[in-house]
């Protein structure tokens, strides 16, 4: 028996940082190191895939200071801070889980 996704269930978002800082920059200069913020969005079937890849192409037409990458079943995008700031990173959390709320919605057509 096949179980339906839902429309909030059907894409995943998922956190990750990346920094050029060592293990010593961290330790003798503190935590604020350029840092590149990523979030994930996996499609969980063909029709939130391409929800995706739509989303992806209006981010990137619109916005030039993010990188958008597009992959088998989803797309990650980057963007790049100059501090490690907790609260941009909290800001950027919020943005992003709402970008997915409002991915559920779009008409992939």
């Amino acid at each position: 028996m096949e179980t339906e996704i839902s429309q909030s269930d059907s894409i995943d978002l998922s956190f990750g940082m990346e920094s050029s800082a060592s293990l010593w920059n961290l330790i003798f200069e503190g935590f604020d190191q350029e840092v590149v913020l990523v979030s994930k969005f996996v499609g969980k079937d063909p029709a939130a895939v391409n929800k995706l890849y739509k989303f992806g192409s209006i981010i990137r037409k619109r916005y030039k200071d993010c990188k958008v990458e597009v992959k088998d079943r989803g797309i990650v995008i980057k963007k790049s801070l100059p501090d490690n700031d907790l609260s941009v990173v909290n800001q950027w959390t919020e943005l992003m889980e709402s970008m997915r709320r409002e991915m559920a919605t779009i008409n992939p057509g």
